[in-house]
């Protein structure tokens, strides 16, 4: 798995996966998952106009991605932790 942060450890993953607490679970490396874009947008507040069925920018409600880099990360004023995760779309 492609951890970074202080130099992508197992003890810096650790500690992570310690202050992130049981109920989080971060995917594996190269792992299929479901992506909902429409979530992503509620979540970084975005505005989408949806458009009719005819247009190829349609926003589909799911895609299957496979997970290519993860990065658990800290934000230093609050030392709350998140995974920072790049996905890529699998083929239809």
């Amino acid at each position: 798995m492609s951890f970074a942060g202080r130099g992508g450890d197992d003890l810096y993953t650790e500690l992570w996966k310690l202050c992130a607490g049981p109920l989080v679970d971060v995917p594996q490396h190269a792992e299929k998952v479901f992506y909902f874009p429409q979530g992503h947008m509620e979540q970084v507040q975005c505005t989408m106009l949806f458009v009719g069925s005819n247009n190829k920018s349609r926003v589909e409600s799911a895609n299957v991605c496979r997970v290519v880099h993860i990065r658990l990360l800290a934000e230093q004023e609050t030392v709350e932790v998140y995974a920072q995760i790049t996905l890529q779309p699998e083929a239809n």
